[in-house]
């Protein structure tokens, strides 16, 4: 599973799901790692691994390439993208268009959860996994707790933090890896992304007063990820956690959202989205900075000639 910035993170968590849902060996790479050094992917005898291209436009010059390449090497191909009529559609074997989470916003908000959730149920219907299938179903009802986590973004991003830190592991590591691409992109605040132990080896150095943890967190070793952000708390750093496991232990530190509980953990994945943009467009606003017109940034990226 391959895709470029967003869409690599979205890879990301998707094959972790993958993983860990279906039990099947999924591998995520980004497209450039496919491009320019296939071997480091495929191995150096490759056999006919079915490959799935992400692309919100469809149009990124390293989606086109690798669709294109992997396709003549034998490879079942498949697009993801928002866009039946990209060129990306006309390279592959078969293309999953989710027409309505298109945007013409320059970052990738509702296109991400929309891609998201149509790879999460693509997986579930490979595993036959029905609890997974009823949730993913079941996500409308859990709109207003994404809500209210949004409302906490808000407020959060009312504050110009030195740095924020996003914490997730398993399939969330991608999903944190998404909200320090938002932050990034919109309001070029430093900030830093770790699976939620290892960041107490080492990058806990950066707590101080002024920096922000945001932790998502749920499912396996939750109750082992909630000590790493009370730790992170004494350590005098502001903190949010996520989650939709409650009861796993003490408490986590500062302010603290549910949701998706009840849900099975990977269904609940494309809520924690909204949050990530509340907090990414106030924080934005707070520094300074236009969320719509990120400096560098256009919606497609395209390789042209030097």
């Amino acid at each position: 599973v391959t895709g470029a910035g967003s869409s690599y993170y979205l890879a990301q968590a998707a094959a972790a799901v993958g993983r860990e849902t279906a039990g099947l060996p999924f591998v995520a790479a980004p497209l450039s790692e496919v491009m320019l050094r296939p071997n480091g992917v495929f191995g150096r005898e490759p056999g006919r691994e079915p490959v799935v291209v992400i692309s919100r436009s469809g149009s990124t010059s390293e989606a086109m390439i690798v669709a294109q390449r992997v396709r003549a090497a034998g490879h079942p191909t498949f697009g993801v993208t928002c866009r039946g009529d990209s060129p990306l559609a006309g390279l592959v074997d078969a293309a999953l268009v989710v027409a309505a989470g298109d945007e013409s916003a320059i970052v990738m908000t509702r296109s991400f959860a929309s891609m998201l959730a149509l790879l999460l149920r693509v997986i579930a219907d490979l595993d036959g996994s029905d609890r997974l299938v009823e949730d993913l179903d079941a996500l409308p009802a859990h709109w207003p707790e994404a809500q209210a986590a949004a409302g906490v973004g808000r407020r959060l991003g009312a504050t110009n933090w030195s740095r924020v830190v996003i914490l997730g592991g398993g399939p969330a590591f991608g999903i944190a890896s998404e909200w320090g691409l938002k932050l990034t992109e919109t309001s070029q605040i430093p900030v830093d992304v770790f699976q939620p132990l290892e960041f107490r080896h080492g990058p806990i150095a950066v707590c101080e007063p002024g920096v922000l943890v945001v932790a998502l967190l749920g499912g396996p070793g939750a109750h082992d990820e909630e000590r790493v952000v009370r730790q992170a708390a004494a350590l005098g750093v502001a903190t949010w956690t996520l989650t939709c496991d409650r009861g796993t232990g003490a408490e986590p530190a500062g302010q603290v959202s549910s949701i998706g509980a009840g849900l099975h953990p990977s269904a609940r994945l494309p809520l924690l989205m909204y949050p990530a943009h509340a907090l990414a467009l106030t924080l934005a606003l707070t520094r300074g900075r236009d969320p719509d017109a990120p400096r560098h940034l256009g919606q497609v990226v395209v390789i042209g000639p030097e």
